[in-house]
């Protein structure tokens, strides 16, 4: 037998154990792995570990524990152990080889990250896996992309190299970092012994890494990457608010204030089934706002029902729901059209002029709460709210064009074919459009100009600042009954006068009788 320090690279053809080798898979910090066939033909993974490892006493010991452990382990999303041998200085560990690509790969491949629901439905494989192996006494502690295996029957969990039992004395934190640094959780790069608290650790920063495409805590210097896990600083950009504040706190420093696995997994799963419409990004630091983050209402508007959580802070901070109020909406409406059948031109610019402003608020109030989410409550952010607000009213006119573009093409559209083949049938005058009749149609279109703008492209941050500003103007279930009647009483004042004089369209020409 060749000595042992010359069997680390070994070449193909082989011998050792019962297996021979066919091609070197790849290495890591507790040795190299391979694949290998039995004597029987069937190919396995065998994982050669370093001399230092089998000549060790207490390494040997762990690793028979924690074989024993795995080897009663079954699990479709965990590869199985087959063999092992720890009884000399070559030791390995033989498991079943897993056919596909690791997440890494594939990923590269692929050169973008994980779509909502793919994310999710590997968290929940993922944690289903880590279960199973912490329920069999075993603690995995070098979970990274390169060890999930991403197959045709979804991903599987591989190489236990690093695994330890939950009463061992754990391994220098040395040989902890030359392993993976960026997905080592900051207790083990301090040393400190290895608990599930680990694993789920390590189960985040793969989520944030299948979610953005790269590394949570960067790439470069050694230093750099560990002072940014230590501190609890992941790399999360341009995700959605919601998975980003939950992998925020999942990546926590501290394992006793990060978030729980089914409190992330149920974040993903509400991202995927409920994306977060981004139809803006309205803080000029780049905080992302989730103007999605509301709920149903019962009654009048005034109370929510559960449907959608809040947004969660990594410091315990939530978003306030911006809560519908689809009762002083449907009388807003019943007042446009009463107000469009007199003053088709004026009506629809002060309207547009409204949601200009609402939306300034809820683009402004949307980005503080953004920003408590990353960063907590500060005695600045009232101020600063009230600083940005010039730069959210530019933003916010920005956003409105696009909406008020096709809104005002329609309208145009479905006028001028009520021009030309119906209003001479329904005008009392000869001469200009008059009428109750007439009156009520233009009112109708005027309203149909503002729901096309409401419901339009970038519409959202509009509504969500409608429902930001009526619960400042009219809070409560008071304010709403309250507004809902001054509403309806405009209404019908205005209704009154439809048809008393001919449509003013001021400040632009009124329209003449089509020949």
């Amino acid at each position: 037998m060749l000595p042992t320090m010359e069997r680390i690279g070994l070449a193909p053809g082989t011998a050792i154990g019962g297996y021979t080798v066919v091609a070197p898979l790849g290495s890591g910090g507790m040795g190299t792995v391979y694949r290998v066939i039995d004597d029987g033909g069937n190919v396995a993974a065998l994982k050669l570990l370093h001399p230092e490892i089998g000549a060790d006493p207490v390494a040997r010991g762990r690793l028979l524990r924690e074989v024993a452990a795995l080897q009663r382990l079954r699990h479709r999303a965990v590869a199985r152990v087959l063999d092992a041998e720890v009884d000399s200085t070559e030791a390995f560990l033989v498991t079943e080889l897993v056919t596909g690509e690791s997440l890494d790969q594939m990923l590269r491949r692929r050169r973008r990250p994980l779509r909502a629901t793919a994310l999710a439905d590997l968290a929940d494989a993922l944690a289903d896996a880590l279960t199973a192996v912490h329920e069999a006494g075993v603690v995995h502690r070098d979970l990274k992309p390169s060890n999930v295996m991403m197959t045709a029957d979804g991903p599987v969990l591989i190489d236990f190299g690093l695994a330890r039992t939950g009463d061992d004395t754990p391994l220098t934190a040395t040989s902890l970092v030359a392993g993976s640094p960026g997905f080592l959780a900051p207790e083990l790069i301090d040393g400190e012994e290895a608990t599930a608290a680990v694993d789920w650790w390590g189960w985040a920063a793969v989520l944030a890494y299948a979610a953005t495409g790269r590394p949570p805590f960067g790439t470069g210097a050694l230093g750099h990457v560990l002072a940014r896990t230590r501190a609890g600083e992941p790399d999360l950009d341009e995700l959605p608010p919601r998975t980003a504040a939950m992998l925020h706190w999942a990546l926590s420093a501290d394992q006793h204030d990060r978030a729980a696995p089914d409190d992330v997994r149920a974040a993903l799963r509400t991202q995927a089934e409920h994306p977060d419409d981004d139809d803006f990004d309205d803080d000029p630091d780049g905080d992302r706002v989730d103007p999605d983050a509301e709920t149903e209402v019962i009654g009048d508007g005034s109370e929510p029902v559960e449907d959608d959580d809040p947004d969660v802070g990594v410091d315990g901070y939530v978003r306030p729901p911006a809560i519908p109020r689809w009762g002083a909406l449907l009388a807003g409406c019943a007042v446009v059209v009463g107000a469009g059948a007199q003053w088709p031109v004026r009506t629809a610019v002060v309207v547009v002029a409204l949601m200009v402003v609402v939306r300034t608020v809820g683009l402004d109030i949307e980005a503080m709460h953004t920003r408590r989410l990353r960063k907590g409550v500060s005695v600045w952010d009232v101020p600063r709210a009230v600083v940005t607000i010039p730069w959210h009213f530019v933003l916010s006119v920005l956003g409105l064009v696009p909406a008020l573009i096709i809104s005002a093409a329609a309208a145009l559209i479905v006028g001028s074919l009520f021009w030309v083949f119906g209003a001479a049938a329904l005008s009392t005058s000869d001469t200009e459009l008059a009428g109750t009749a007439v009156g009520v149609v233009v009112g109708v279109l005027v309203l149909g100009f503002i729901v096309g703008t409401w419901f339009g492209p970038l519409a959202r941050a509009t509504r969500v600042g409608a429902r930001r500003t009526l619960a400042v103007v009219a809070p409560g279930r008071v304010g709403a009954g309250a507004l809902v009647i001054a509403c309806l009483v405009a209404a019908a004042v205005l209704y009154s006068h439809i048809g008393t004089a001919p449509v003013d369209w001021s400040p632009v020409a009124a329209p003449g009788m089509p020949s």
